[in-house]
């Protein structure tokens, strides 16, 4: 006999088929609880499979060290295993989410099972085989897809000269393997998020029978949260703001900052959303009574159900929030290279390098027209307070008189001309941070590693768009190896320079047309971060949106009884979803205006920020697309009275 129940336990629980079945029978009586968690394990297989197999395949060719193919193949092995942390991080919040939601939708059934005598233990071990059998079977169907999205993204980062040409696909056996472990890792993972929603299994009681699946959301306040909200701000958010907008920093660091806060701001705004929702609702609530009938219906439901609200406006505010201001920051910053460009380039021409080419650091001498070749190298700045271990930085070695002749630096002590062997020339962001004065010496670590005393001769304000260190061209060629010309500028006739293959002749105006400030790479990461980001969060987002819905059918059968057209019905449900579309967008907004605004105007780019605009609106649209298709779908809004009804007991 169980304890408490004086029933017998049931002989067909403990068996493992048995089990199997009541899981079997949840998929078939309820799809659309186990849709959001399948689809997070079938997506998260697939990319994490593609990303795994281009691992192997950057890893496994055998370049050349120093080349321009090894660069790529680093550049490549970078760039994906910061999209494989990625996509595992959020594949652990959004699979723990859904699979918490599908739990929490099935309490009721656990509480039969309990009423019926099975232990807490035998409970939340079924609810883990669950989730485990979910997970593999979606985790399965994802990896079909892992080769062919393996192609793909080669073939998208072959474009962006991200990968080398050459190296060999991995083998039909490693393929396999990689499948195979992906399907494990992913069930793992799985099971791992969703050990909340399993714990909670096992604390559901019979009595929670008695509780009405119907009723209201309850609010999501409560005053750890509003702390919690509140210590981020002044803790995490307000140092950074400060740091970004009034401390005299180097532009670097500035625009390290610019997505550090919006990575900040936006959980911050996340988690006062209960405080923050709201407010914002009122406004557009008084733009939905405009239509006297179901305006009025949508606002009050937006009004009187504000956790429902938030929990619709939360991811809106991830997706859209997290685009604006991470493209935003590298739109910014490239708007100003391009700015800066503009001003300064005074050749006529300019001359580089196709992608896996190399200029020459000796170009021929060009009759009728001044040519500067200056030399790609680099410099290891001295170590200053904010930062005591510091990283090679681009240079340029450059006869000093040509490159005045091609470039306007626009010097602020010295000039450029007089940059000769034993000097050096240095940004206004490096001189700033060290504190350097016109005539001192400083000691400098060069490209091959030794040590030079050189005398800062000229410091020069344009240092955003040009390298921060420009070194005599005899210094740069004795202390670089196989040392070659980052671009050749030509002020005069640059039509007789001779054409060779590698090389893009381009004239100044078609150079600043082609100008691609941002390199591939972080182009490439920034959006592959937002694409990550806003598939899970929008993923979420259905999922949430379509149980928001389920727990309203009550509320639906009574307003079509009470005679509420389906036309009418449906267009409240639009309401809804474009009420709480519009306040998500409003925290994005003010998110970016928080982060962007004072990140333009410390790069001296005015007060307006540039926006990515195709991206921010194209995920925009996935987000109302997100929010709106479930919950139509799911709120069944044409659908008869007596449908409704019957809906409802289900």
């Amino acid at each position: 006999m169980e304890a408490g129940y004086g029933v017998s336990r049931p002989q067909w629980l403990p068996a493992g088929a048995s089990a199997r079945r009541l899981f079997v029978a949840e998929v078939r009586a309820h799809p659309g609880r186990v849709a959001g968690a399948a689809l997070a394990c079938a997506l998260t297989a697939a990319a994490t499979g593609a990303c795994v197999l281009l691992l192997v395949r950057a890893g496994s060719g055998d370049l050349p060290e120093g080349s321009v193919a090894a660069a790529q193949a680093r550049d490549a092995r970078d760039l994906l295993s910061l999209l494989l942390s990625l996509l595992l991080m959020c594949a652990v919040l959004v699979i723990g989410t859904t699979t918490s939601l599908w739990t929490g939708q099935r309490l009721g059934q656990f509480a039969v099972l309990r009423a019926l005598g099975v232990t807490a233990g035998r409970l939340r071990r079924l609810v883990a085989g669950d989730v485990a059998r979910l997970s593999v079977v979606a985790a399965a169907v994802g990896a079909v897809g892992t080769a062919p999205l393996a192609r793909l993204g080669h073939r998208l980062l072959r474009e962006r000269a991200l990968f080398p040409a050459g190296v060999p696909a991995p083998s039909a056996g490693q393929m396999w393997a990689v499948a195979a472990a992906v399907c494990a890792g992913t069930g793992a993972v799985a099971v791992l998020a969703a050990l909340a929603g399993v714990l909670a299994a096992g604390r559901v009681r019979p009595a929670t029978l008695l509780k009405d699946a119907g009723a209201a959301v309850a609010s999501t306040r409560s005053r750890g949260r509003l702390v919690t909200g509140l210590a981020m701000v002044l803790g995490l958010c307000l140092p950074l703001l400060c740091v970004m907008a009034f401390l005299d920093l180097p532009v670097t660091i500035r625009a390290a900052v610019a997505p550090g806060l919006a990575l900040m701001l936006i959980p911050t705004l996340a988690v006062l959303a209960p405080w923050l929702v709201p407010p914002l609702v009122r406004p557009v609530a008084a733009v939905l009574r405009v239509d006297r009938r179901v305006g009025r219906i949508a606002a009050a439901g937006l009004r009187a159900a504000p956790a429902r609200t938030t929990a619709m406006a939360v991811p809106v505010l991830l997706a859209v929030g997290t685009a604006a201001c991470l493209l935003g920051t590298g739109a910014t910053m490239g708007e100003a290279v391009r700015a800066q460009t503009e001003q300064a380039l005074r050749a006529d021409a300019v001359v580089t390098a196709e992608p896996g080419h190399r200029l020459p650091a000796e170009p021929a001498a060009l009759p009728g027209a001044t040519v500067a070749a200056p030399v790609a190298t680099e410099v290891v700045p001295p170590p200053t307070p904010y930062d005591d271990g510091p990283a090679p930085v681009a240079a340029w070695g450059a006869d000093g008189r040509a490159l005045a002749r091609t470039v306007d630096l626009d010097e602020r002590a010295g000039r450029m001309p007089a940059l000769r062997e034993g000097t050096f020339a240095a940004g206004a962001t490096q001189a700033d941070a060290h504190h350097w004065r016109t005539g001192q010496q400083v000691r400098l670590t060069l490209a091959d590693g030794r040590h030079r005393t050189l005398t800062l001769a000229v410091i020069y304000r344009r240092d955003l768009a040009f390298p921060q260190f420009v070194l005599p061209r005899g210094t740069a060629l004795a202390h670089t190896e196989a040392p070659h010309a980052d671009k050749v500028l030509i002020r005069g006739a640059y039509q007789q320079w001779p054409r060779h293959a590698g090389q893009r002749v381009a004239a100044r105006a078609d150079h600043l047309d082609g100008l691609r400030p941002r390199a591939p790479a972080d182009d490439l990461a920034a959006r592959l971060i937002v694409s990550v980001v806003a598939g899970y969060t929008l993923l979420a987002a259905a999922n949430s949106c379509a149980l928001a819905q389920r727990d309203r059918r009550a509320q639906r059968a009574h307003l079509r009884a009470i005679g509420l057209g389906k036309g009418q019905l449906a267009r409240c449900v639009l309401y809804e979803c474009a009420g709480a579309v519009v306040v998500g967008a409003a925290l994005a907004a003010a998110t970016a205006v928080v982060c962007l605004v004072p990140f333009a105007a410390a790069l001296g780019a005015g007060v307006l920020p540039t926006l990515d605009l195709p991206w921010t609106l194209g995920i925009l649209g996935a987000a109302v697309v997100a929010v709106t298709v479930p919950s139509v779908v799911t709120a069944h809004p044409f659908s008869a009275v007596r449908e409704q009804f019957a809906r409802r007991t289900t």
